[in-house]
């Protein structure tokens, strides 16, 4: 294929015959071998860093100090996977000795331990040009339990993509790895997209991307001859509770950090906060003067790119004729490329309840303040919600009693249950899990981000009476 042209569907289908073909060799391989390929794609990243952040910073906008952060992230889990990959431990082999004097039958030896699942088809974020795209967690955790990678570039920022393929080549070259353990597919047009999830020789997808996108993969992956696994991550509301105590122990710090959390990066984060539900009393009012106020003290930034700006546009346009508007800024593209403004909402949980689309993820630095009216409410609007990856509850020690009768309802709607916390921001580590309930994924047994992410790569095999060394 040309350099940054839409793969064809026979590219696709070479390359996916290719993938097919590299996994018996690349899944033979020992832990070391794989360990040293993840190893030297670090080492190449990092000795790219100026480069990388110069090309992501002109296709996506993110600013270089983020993208600086997100790279360091990157070359930090890629070396972690490495790690893992030497020590084989993921394959947690299970094993039952044979008892031939057993009654009435004898008992054969049982084996049973993890073996890679095959070609993974990753298709990568737009708001993480390095950590969930050509070299994230899908792509990096699936090479190190021997996986080849398929990946889709994504066409907001392709130059950056290639740019790091082209890096991971070499590191395959220099790692005499297999060739095709790892290949990069260009494909602005969604027929790429469906080639891909549809081939023959996909053994799994991994997707992160919009609820619309999720879905439309998510059926043609269930109407394949021989359905596959197909793990998305997709929108999540990561709705905010909280309590009286909390809200009146200190409102402008409170509001700040709200704010701050959905303005972070233009709140083009899959963690920012959509909604804040408090219990109307007579902090309510203080509260939301300070949210106007700090709205204010915010600064805008730019969104990722223009597709990114008329989506915002578009949806939080539809929510402002639907309910009040706390505050807003007001900067044009004139002064700012694709301006982020900050648009807060408010309305009563009645009515939250009753308008489903209002939960819908505004891509962008927009949230809900909801105002449940008692207990009772506020209690409905937790029943009522829809799987997220995170939720967050703030409580003093006299919101005790409302606390744990929220509790188990917040945590069976979510991934990652934060106290007195907002949650931007994800620690990958071995403690990690970044999954939630649909829509906020397709199986909320899994993590995407942290070093379990792997186990959505491979599957169990038990082997029974072979000799202790086959």
């Amino acid at each position: 294929m040309s350099k940054l042209a839409d793969a064809t569907p026979e590219e696709v289908r070479l390359a996916m015959r290719r993938a097919k073909e590299s996994f018996g060799p690349f899944r033979t391989l020992s832990g070391r071998k794989r360990s040293s390929l993840l190893c030297r794609i670090a080492e190449k990243i990092k000795g790219s860093k100026e480069t990388l952040i110069q090309t992501a910073e002109r296709e996506t906008a993110l600013g270089e100090k983020r993208l600086g952060m997100e790279l360091v992230r990157t070359v930090s889990e890629i070396e972690r996977f490495a790690d893992f990959a030497r020590k084989e431990e993921w394959r947690n082999r299970q094993f039952e000795s044979a008892d031939p004097l057993r009654q009435p039958l004898p008992k054969p030896n049982m084996v049973t331990q993890r073996i890679p699942i095959g070609p993974v088809v990753v298709i990568g974020a737009c708001n993480f040009p390095f950590a969930i795209s050509v070299v994230g967690t899908d792509t990096i955790s699936a090479l190190a339990v021997g996986c080849p990678v398929i990946v889709k570039s994504h066409p907001e920022h392709a130059q950056t993509c290639q740019s790091i393929a082209d890096l991971v080549k070499e590191a395959i070259e220099e790692n005499n790895s297999p060739e095709y353990c790892f290949q990069l597919v260009h494909g602005q047009d969604h027929l790429v997209t469906r080639s891909l999830v549809q081939d023959p020789n996909a053994s799994c997808i991994a997707f992160t991307g919009s609820l619309v996108g999720g879905q439309a993969l998510s059926k043609l992956v269930a109407e394949r001859p021989s359905p596959i696994p197909f793990h998305a991550e997709m929108g999540s509301l990561n709705a905010v509770f909280a309590l009286p105590r909390a809200i009146g122990a200190d409102v402008r710090k409170l509001a700040r950090n709200y704010l701050n959390a959905v303005n972070l990066f233009a709140g083009q984060m899959c963690t920012k906060p959509g909604a804040f539900i408090l219990m109307e009393d007579s902090s309510t009012p203080a509260f939301l003067d300070e949210i106007s106020e700090e709205i204010r003290r915010q600064r805008v930034l730019p969104l990722l790119n223009h597709s990114v700006y008329l989506n915002y546009l578009e949806t939080t346009d539809a929510l402002t004729k639907k309910m009040e508007v706390i505050g807003s800024t007001v900067i044009d593209e004139r002064e700012i490329k694709n301006p982020g403004n900050i648009r807060i909402f408010t309305m009563p949980a009645k009515e939250f309840m009753e308008s489903p689309e209002t939960r819908t993820e505004a891509f962008g630095p927009s949230s809900i303040v909801v105002r449940a009216r008692n207990e009772s409410e506020m209690l409905e609007v937790a029943s009522s919600l829809e799987g997220s990856l995170t939720c967050s509850l703030f409580a003093e020690n006299e919101d005790r009693s409302l606390a744990e009768n929220l509790i188990p309802i917040l945590e069976s709607k979510c991934g990652r249950f934060l106290w007195n916390g907002f949650p931007p921001g994800v620690v990958p580590g071995p403690a990690t899990h970044h999954g939630g309930p649909w829509p906020a994924t397709t199986d909320s047994r899994f993590t995407s981000i942290g070093l379990k992410a792997y186990q959505r790569f491979v599957r169990p095999v038990c082997r029974q009476g072979f000799p202790e060394r086959p």
